[in-house]
């Protein structure tokens, strides 16, 4: 029997480890008489937390003309709102660090994943939009619902991928051949669950069809943008062998011209290895290969 959007998001993990360290920020943010430092104590009571803080926070991702010492300086210059970004991060991938699945190789999954996540920011960023620092989480959680399939129910997500494979389509046109509905529409369900904003939800939602996400079709084709980008530079990928199409309507919403896409693409490139290094504590290897 094929399984519903529901009954496949119903108990999945969210904040793992973290929840603690979020739940206690929290407590620091509604509380008036706190400040940065109280912040950064909390912080720093997780030394895994605080190392990947300091490491984010000195790569080429912010960019920052010195050196970042404590994290009371992380804290102050990255911004509260981007530490709390860094946790969902950290969660969502620690949720799901567990699978192993023949069908996707989930380090190159992620490096899709972050890959997309600096495209959408660098996009935003060139766009002047606010809080572009969003778009980075939008990006990085674009394909969580096909991480969702393959944990849940993993004979289906076989199929799928037999049936993408035998007939060369698109892999999302193969999830809703045999269920009736795609990653995009697990992954809504999932974040809204989690009670995530509507922007970033709408943004994962759509973003294979911005153009039908009514007033949030800015936010959905920046994402949409950046995972056709990502992919045309085989920048990892999340199952998809192929090039999505890219949607003209959503690349004239987005408004930029085509010379900002290599000083985009130039900044994925910069910033990959230490994203991932900072997110998925991998080495970061000279002259490492795309996956």
């Amino acid at each position: 029997m094929t399984p519903s959007v529901k009954q496949l998001t119903d108990g999945m993990p969210s904040l793992g480890s973290y929840a603690g360290v979020i739940a206690q920020i929290e407590v620091v943010l509604n509380d008036a008489h706190s400040n940065l430092a109280n912040l950064a104590d909390v912080i720093e009571k997780d030394p895994d937390l605080a190392a990947r803080l300091l490491r984010l926070g000195n790569s080429a991702f912010f960019g920052f003309s010195h050196r970042l010492e404590t994290v009371s300086e992380a804290t102050s210059l990255i911004g509260i709102q981007q530490v709390l970004d860094l946790l969902t991060v950290s969660s969502v991938i620690e949720a799901f660090e567990a699978i192993a699945t023949e069908q996707v190789n989930m380090e190159s999954f992620w490096k899709h994943s972050l890959a997309c996540g600096i495209g959408a920011r660098c996009l935003a960023i060139a766009r002047q939009l606010p809080a572009a620092e969003k778009f980075f989480v939008a990006g990085l959680l674009h394909d969580l619902g096909r991480l969702v399939l393959l944990s849940k129910v993993p004979k289906i997500a076989s199929e799928i991928f037999a049936l993408y494979r035998s007939r060369r389509m698109l892999l999302r046109d193969a999830e809703r051949e045999v269920l009736g509905f795609d990653h995009a529409q697990i992954g809504e369900e999932l974040l809204r669950g989690w009670l995530y904003p509507a922007n970033l939800v709408h943004a994962i939602a759509y973003h294979h069809n911005p153009m039908l996400a009514w007033f949030l079709q800015l936010e959905s084709s920046v994402v949409h943008v950046a995972d056709y980008l990502v992919h045309a530079m085989q920048m990892g990928n999340s199952g998809e062998r192929f090039v999505p199409p890219l949607s003209a309507p959503a690349w004239e919403r987005v408004g930029l011209t085509t010379d900002v896409l290599e000083s985009v693409m130039d900044s994925i490139d910069q910033q990959i290895a230490a994203v991932q290094e900072s997110f998925l504590r991998l080495p970061k290897k000279a002259g490492e290969p795309t996956l």
